[in-house]
């Protein structure tokens, strides 16, 4: 019984759930960055633009691996991000944050 508890809550935080990821900043090579926002996030090119304009900014990143691996491909290419916490029950709203 355990296991299969163990079972469903790894489905859940891995694949089911959705993590939003919080683009601090974006490095220097924004044409770049615009391409893997536009790729990675499957958005307009419109919109990556804003994402690298509008910091720091709040996407969806799908479920775990999806949002770790965005996370990694910013660090990668100067900028920074983070994974944020989110609490089951609440859905924050996408795009720039306000200070």
């Amino acid at each position: 019984m355990i296991a299969i508890l163990i079972l469903v809550a790894a489905w859940w935080f891995l694949w089911k759930k959705t993590y939003y990821v919080r683009i601090e900043s974006v490095g220097n090579d924004l044409p770049t960055m615009e391409q893997i926002l536009k790729i990675e996030l499957e958005t307009t090119l419109r919109q990556a633009i804003a994402m690298t304009t509008k910091n720091p900014y709040l996407v969806a990143g799908g479920n775990y691996f999806a949002a770790k691996n965005l996370v990694k491909i910013i660090a990668a290419h100067g900028g920074v991000a983070k994974i944020t916490f989110n609490w089951v029950w609440k859905t924050p709203e996408e795009g720039p944050i306000k200070a």
